[in-house]
């Protein structure tokens, strides 16, 4: 299976021979985000580059009383993609600071001449979430596990949490109003070479994803994260269903 994956990835950087266990370890993570951070990643489709990608943590915030961190995601495409299907999609979540679950998730979407602008409040306590999109005036109101996160607090949750080769993680992830069971198991370590960030220890996770008991067989992903205690994310590999592959890269960091 790495093989596979690992493959996918050669374009947008070099794989190193993996190291002898003495090598390299996954160390512990931080037990907190910084209050600000910014990461870029360049995109490429079926080899062609198309687009960027930025991940931002813009302080801290008070969401209904309670300190959290504000998170946002933006993805632009570029080049010829650009003018043949634009995408100018933003992503902006709260999460807790101290329960490290989403608090609240807004998408701003505008993908060709699909649109969508929505909020979902998340009342973690009473494990209730309540979802508004501002273009229909649509409502709905969605049960909750506890500790649930969304897909942009998810990804930032998983930097904190103890990751070891060979045992699974596993989480609840709400996405488009219903709740899925978000797993994964980190199945190889080894140096990775960046183009522009030079050579950083990593470990490679495929994620899963169950919905009401069943696994969503629709595209597959994976990526590699730093082995240090900030496990960034450097790299990932898209696949849909229909020969689409999407790469992206860690660009830039500060």
């Amino acid at each position: 299976m790495i093989a596979k994956a690992s493959a996918l990835l050669i374009p947008v950087f070099l794989l190193m021979a993996a190291p002898a266990p003495a090598e390299i370890a996954i160390a512990p993570p931080e037990t907190k985000l910084p209050e600000r951070e910014r990461f870029v990643f360049r995109v490429k489709w079926l080899g062609m580059s198309v687009g960027e990608i930025t991940a931002t943590i813009n302080g801290i915030k008070k969401i209904n009383g309670r300190d959290a961190y504000a998170l946002e995601a933006s993805a632009k495409t570029n080049g010829l993609l650009a003018a043949v299907y634009p995408v100018n999609d933003r992503y902006v979540s709260y999460m807790d600071t101290e329960k490290l679950y989403t608090l609240r998730h807004e998408v701003y979407r505008r993908e060709g001449r699909y649109k969508k602008d929505a909020v979902t409040n998340f009342d973690q306590a009473a494990g209730m979430a309540y979802f508004v999109n501002f273009l229909d005036g649509s409502k709905k109101t969605v049960e909750i596990p506890p500790g649930v996160q969304d897909p942009l607090t998810a990804a930032y949750y998983f930097r904190m949490i103890p990751v070891e080769l060979g045992r699974k993680v596993e989480f609840k992830v709400y996405n488009n109003e219903r709740v899925y069971d978000l797993f994964g198991v980190a199945d190889d370590m080894r140096f990775i070479r960046l183009s522009r960030l030079g050579r950083r220890a990593a470990f490679h996770i495929q994620p899963y994803a169950r919905l009401e008991g069943d696994v969503v067989k629709r595209g597959r992903a994976s990526g590699y994260f730093s082995c240090d205690s900030k496990r960034v994310p450097l790299a990932v590999s898209v696949r849909g269903p229909v020969f689409t592959e999407v790469t992206g890269y860690l660009a830039g960091e500060d």
